[in-house]
């Protein structure tokens, strides 16, 4: 056959070949696409020429250990002073010790700079305490230059029967000193303790880094309050408020405008108080004494001397020996000024000390005691605060 004849037979069978494979089920699109593989539309696989990624198999799940740990940083201003009772500032970080519950804690934080002062004023103004307070209404420029300092901010709080906000927090001196001069005597009620609880949501709005201070000036006294003393004290300790009282000689009082009702009996009213509804009496005196289980820890007053009970002389006293600051009982324009000067020299003279305790474990009450390596000294902190662990 010639070369001819063998080209034509070679493109007749070609075509018959391509005839027959379009007639059967398979044609060839129909071969690529399944060799393409038939994809969902934005998968691998859609286009002609590619071909679907294998998935391997997926490896079991393993679960994740997780550790809840507690950390809180505790902070506690602290006062030194040499055994004369004047302030000590040369103090080192490594002369202090500090104790969680008896436990020795690492100090995180140790510092001896000035931080802004947020200060509220808390006046009693009933008509027992009224000839007293011709020494308090010229006040404004010593809590403004001394206290509050240059970046402080302080408010001002009367009370008798009722609590009144006459000053909200201002950085502005004048209005401060006005607000002083304007204080009014109202009836003969003595809400001590729900000023105090007014104040201390006011300074626990403030910011973290502020000293947050309380300065009142009262008789001691309270009636007719609705927060027990015990929770007053808690909620101090626990927002880092110090109080600093200055008691008013109700002997002057008396002297100068008799007294209508005879005066409450401070054991009576601030002690023994009765136990809620349906609540037995216990015997234990830490459980009855000012109606919350507060420990008995060694409180240093003002005079030097430490007390270790939870009977104190007036209930400022408690309030401000639990909170690491100091009650002043003597009464006259000299002595309040001092009484002030030393609370601005004490305020912006202090320590803080921090430390993550390592014993949160223990629930409740924590006790802070703070020592300093040196001869004579004493030292003045917050008796300590309570915790409560989180849910999981």
């Amino acid at each position: 056959m010639s070369p001819q004849c063998l080209r034509r037979s070679a493109r007749w069978a070609a075509t018959l070949a391509l005839l027959l494979m379009a007639s059967e089920p398979g044609s060839v699109r129909t071969t690529l696409g399944q060799t393409a593989g038939a994809g969902k539309p934005g998968v691998a696989g859609d286009e002609p020429g590619q071909t679907a990624p294998q998935k391997e198999p997926a490896e079991p799940t393993q679960a994740v250990a997780t550790i809840r740990v507690e950390s809180r940083l505790v902070t506690t201003p602290v006062t030194v002073f040499d055994s004369a009772g004047q302030f000590v500032y040369d103090v080192q970080q490594d002369e202090f010790k500090v104790y969680d519950n008896g436990a020795l804690q690492r100090i995180a934080q140790f510092g001896t700079e000035m931080h802004p002062v947020s200060l509220v004023v808390v006046v009693e103004t009933n008509d027992t305490t009224a000839p007293l307070l011709e020494d308090v209404r010229p006040l404004g420029p010593l809590f403004s230059d001394l206290v509050m300092g240059p970046q402080g901010r302080a408010a001002l709080i009367a009370y008798s029967d009722r609590v009144d906000l006459v000053q909200d927090f201002t950085s502005n001196g004048d209005k401060l000193d006005t607000a002083l001069r304007g204080l009014k005597v109202r009836s003969s009620g003595m809400h001590l303790d729900d000023a105090l609880v007014r104040a201390l949501g006011m300074l626990e709005k403030r910011p973290k880094e502020e000293r947050r201070v309380a300065v009142v000036f009262s008789d001691g006294f309270d009636i007719g309050s609705q927060m027990s003393k015990g929770e007053i004290v808690k909620r101090a300790m626990n927002s880092d408020v110090t109080v600093y009282g200055l008691g008013f000689n109700t002997t002057k009082a008396l002297w100068s405008r008799p007294q209508k009702e005879p005066r409450p009996d401070l054991v009576d009213e601030a002690v023994g108080r009765p136990t809620p509804p349906g609540m037995a009496p216990t015997p234990s005196l830490s459980q009855t004494t000012y109606s919350a289980p507060i420990p008995i820890v060694p409180i240093l007053l003002a005079t030097g001397e430490t007390v270790k009970s939870t009977v104190f002389k007036s209930s400022l006293e408690y309030f401000a020996g639990y909170s690491g600051g100091v009650y002043y009982q003597k009464w006259g324009k000299n002595t309040v000024q001092e009484a002030l000067n030393r609370i601005a020299t004490e305020i912006h003279g202090q320590y803080e000390l921090a430390y993550y305790p390592d014993n949160l474990n223990e629930t409740g009450f924590h006790r802070i005691e703070v020592q300093v390596r040196r001869p004579g000294a004493k030292v003045r902190a917050r008796a300590g605060y309570y915790f409560q662990k989180t849910s999981p």
